[in-house]
């Protein structure tokens, strides 16, 4: 497969974002934040939206975007001073 191949489908056949961002999977997001898998769930639920980190649903499977999920994290990290 070519690079230009590869940067279209992503990573071990993950769905690209289209900015090309890096895709993380819930697995990864988990690891970085801290959080559950099923934690993450029920932040993608219509309920706890307001609270997870943005995500994709790119043919049937869900995705991160590595930016996204790092300025969530930023923006939920205290601040004293």
């Amino acid at each position: 497969m070519s690079e230009k191949n590869t940067a279209a489908t992503g990573r071990a056949g993950m769905p690209a974002l289209p900015d090309g961002d890096r895709r993380l999977t819930a697995a990864e997001v988990a690891e970085m934040s801290g959080l559950s898998v099923a934690t993450l769930r029920d932040y993608r639920s219509t309920r706890g939206r307001q609270y997870g980190p943005p995500f994709h649903k790119v043919d049937h499977r869900i995705i991160y975007s590595l930016n996204e999920v790092l300025d969530w994290l930023d923006s939920r990290s205290s601040h004293h001073g």
